[in-house]
């Protein structure tokens, strides 16, 4: 009984002593200077991949830009390929139209059977609603400014009254212009307004001169 009593008391000492030992010590050995080169590298790192990823998002925005441009320029030229092709047909159109005008206004004139005059007009019609459902337009040119991207000359209206006449307004209409989508399809054929100023000469004969 005294032998287990021991044994117990020695058994706690040891207990105790295993308590009392010192645990393993941690590693010291990092300086400062250690620390700060490793977040140094860290810091390497991050502007490396920081600048791989502005460099590929720059890529790819460009990229994205030149194909939008691109995608637009084939847009653009297929515009112009298909108003091409319109222009080519509408200006057959607008001749038929013209002809139509020119012969109901024969009509008119030599007062020929009404059923033919009425069957020209209902053509004419129809063509206008067509043309109009195209976005062509004729162009507005009577009593306006000659405009060189609309109107074509043919002729001059002279006119010797300085104080009241404007030169270069468009004064008859030779043959009606069109417009394809604000585009011209074909100018008006015009004459201008123009100046002339009378000069007496020694036989007392009056010449006109042009301004």
């Amino acid at each position: 009984m005294d032998k287990e009593k021991d044994s117990d008391c020695s058994l706690s000492e040891n207990n105790y002593e295993d308590s009392e030992s010192p645990s393993p010590s941690v590693n010291n050995d990092i300086s400062d200077e250690d620390i700060l080169n490793e977040l140094k590298n860290t810091k390497n790192e991050l502007e490396h991949y920081r600048s791989l990823y502005n460099d590929t998002f720059n890529k790819l925005k460009y990229g994205l830009a030149d194909f939008d441009n691109y995608r637009k320029n084939v847009e653009k030229q297929n515009s112009l390929k298909i108003l091409s092709i319109k222009a080519d047909v509408f200006s057959v159109v607008v001749n038929i139209r013209e002809d139509f005008v020119r012969a109901i206004d024969t009509i008119k004139q030599k007062k020929i059977d009404n059923a033919i005059l009425e069957g020209l007009e209902s053509i004419l019609k129809n063509i206008n609603i067509f043309l109009e459902k195209e976005g062509i337009k004729e162009i507005d040119s009577l009593n306006k400014s000659f405009d060189p991207n609309l109107h074509e000359i043919v002729g001059f209206s002279y006119s010797d009254d300085i104080d009241d006449v404007q030169e270069n307004i468009v004064t008859k209409e030779i043959r009606k212009g069109y417009l394809l989508n604000e585009r011209v399809l074909r100018p008006s054929l015009v004459e201008v307004s123009k100046k002339i100023v009378k000069n007496i000469d020694n036989n007392n004969n009056r010449q006109g001169d042009e301004i």
